[in-house]
């Protein structure tokens, strides 16, 4: 981020880029002070001292350990988040240190190891300032009694359930940014998808003991979900014997696949599935009859959350599995995809053939033109054939943008074919745009006799549109349950 400042001038772009982090920086100065100010009213109304007071000199040190430690690892976002979190602990309760920003610090730590922004040494020694406040507390004999107690109990077992999402996905938002951190000079989706994976696991997992709610016994679910656990790590290894859609084979890292990646998630999200798409139904019958006599509102209200955020689980699920099929599975960069064609010649690609039969120039002014901004559309015509019969003609191009100054620029247009079992995208790569924007400009169009095209084969990209639809009428719903909707 301090590169930031390499760029800080009077030019519109330098003030663009340091408008943005003064704001980030300062939204980030009123979270912190807004946690710190909340976290002070609990420990006076518990009549404890903070850190700080109790123990002055062990804070300081602390907190000079943890900086000398992120300037050796010389990154300034683990400085930045590590610093505040520590500012947090030692500003908590002395006695009982607040055990949630310790699990943060640890969290980021450990993120910066497998990202590789710190090495091992560098991140142990990070992790020493946030278990210290930690392992002087005294000892609790009944904080490892609850925190198994979700094992044996019904009513524990749905509030740990109800805590994953808060906890799962701070951390997730917390990987998501340290590796947007390191992606400055060049983005790396292969690291969100693996990275990610096991937090997503978890939220399926957080999904299924909320949907089991007093049903499933607490040493059946536990039984149900150690077998699921192993199911999918079983799956995984032997990932390259199953015939998965996408690009499976492909390495993620250290001879992990893609398929096997998608193996994992996808045995938790289809165990996660069944109660929740039962629970979902389960509170549609029961709270749509007396939503329809009362309305949303009022003493319909809490029926009406409950029915969105039932809805709403069912649609992230289903999003989550779409997401894996198109995009765990589909390396949108991998050379394979790529497709030339020459012109009436079928060339056989994923059980279609695709037949490049010509181009087509349409001007701004023209009616045809279908779009809202751009000076010129040039596209090329594929037929989309199988068996020799004649499925649908796509029209992936370009859009041509003239600027006052006279310099010309093009942007991709995408073109898809729907199928029952997913959508096919088709696309021309940024060589094939300025071949065909060089032919625009020149009016030869009509004598290009090869194309280059990308073509992704997305199966399951339905889930993905039906997983939001019910994410948004859930969030549409809890909207509409709200007295303050009302009001405006």
């Amino acid at each position: 981020y301090l590169r930031v400042l390499d760029i800080a001038d009077f030019s519109p772009v330098g003030m663009e880029v340091t408008s943005y982090l003064v704001i980030t920086l300062v939204l980030f100065y009123f979270a912190y002070a807004h946690l710190r100010q909340q976290q002070h009213l609990a420990v006076v109304a518990s009549g404890g001292t903070t850190m700080l007071v109790a123990k002055p000199q062990l804070s300081l040190v602390l907190l000079l350990f943890f900086c000398v430690t992120a300037y050796w690892i010389g990154s300034t976002a683990v400085f930045a988040v590590g610093l505040v979190l520590l500012l947090l602990i030692v500003h908590g309760d002395s006695i009982h240190p607040p055990k949630h920003w310790i699990a943060m610090g640890v969290l980021l730590m450990l993120f910066s190891s497998w990202l590789w922004i710190s090495e091992i040494q560098q991140a142990v020694a990070g992790l020493v300032p946030f278990l210290v406040p930690w392992l002087l507390s005294p000892e609790d004999e009944g904080e490892f009694e609850g925190a198994l107690l979700p094992i044996s109990d019904s009513p524990a077992r749905t509030r740990a359930a109800r805590m994953v999402p808060w906890y799962g996905g701070t951390a997730f938002l917390l990987l998501t940014w340290l590796l947007l951190t390191i992606e400055i000079d060049g983005s790396s989706l292969q690291a969100h998808e693996f990275y990610g994976a096991p937090l997503i696991g978890l939220l399926a997992v957080g999904l299924t003991l909320y949907a089991w709610g007093r049903s499933i016994t607490p040493k059946a679910g536990a039984s149900m979900v150690g077998v699921v656990l192993l199911t999918s790590i079983a799956l995984a290894s032997v990932a390259d014997q199953i015939s998965l859609p996408g690009d499976p084979s492909l390495i993620f890292t250290n001879g992990i696949t893609r398929g096997a990646v998608a193996l994992f998630l996808l045995t938790w999200l289809i165990f996660a599935l069944p109660p929740t798409a039962q629970q979902a139904w389960r509170t549609a019958s029961t709270t749509l009859p007396k939503l329809r006599e009362g309305g949303l509102r009022n003493s319909n209200s809490a029926r009406t959350r409950l029915l969105a955020s039932h809805l709403a689980h069912l649609g992230i699920l289903l999003l989550l599995v779409g997401h894996v099929l198109t995009t765990t599975l589909v390396d949108r960069s991998d050379p394979s995809h790529l497709v030339t064609l020459e012109r009436d010649q079928p060339v056989e690609h994923d059980g279609y053939e695709l037949v490049f039969v010509g181009t087509e120039l349409i001007s701004a002014e023209d009616e045809a033109y279908d779009f809202a901004v751009g000076d010129g559309f040039v596209g090329v015509l594929v037929e989309v054939r199988r068996d020799g019969n004649l499925i649908d003609t796509l029209r992936p191009g370009m859009l041509r943008f003239d600027s006052p100054s006279g310099a010309v620029n093009s942007r991709s247009e995408v073109d898809r074919m729907t199928g029952l079992t997913g959508d096919t995208i088709v696309i021309l790569d940024i060589f094939q745009s300025n071949d065909l924007l060089s032919s625009m400009i020149l009016g030869g169009t009509d004598e290009v006799e090869t194309v280059r095209i990308t073509v992704h084969s997305l199966k399951g990209s339905h889930l993905v549109w039906a997983g939001w639809v019910l994410v948004m009428l859930g969030g549409a719903l809890a909207l509409a349950s709200s007295d303050r909707s009302a009001e405006h």
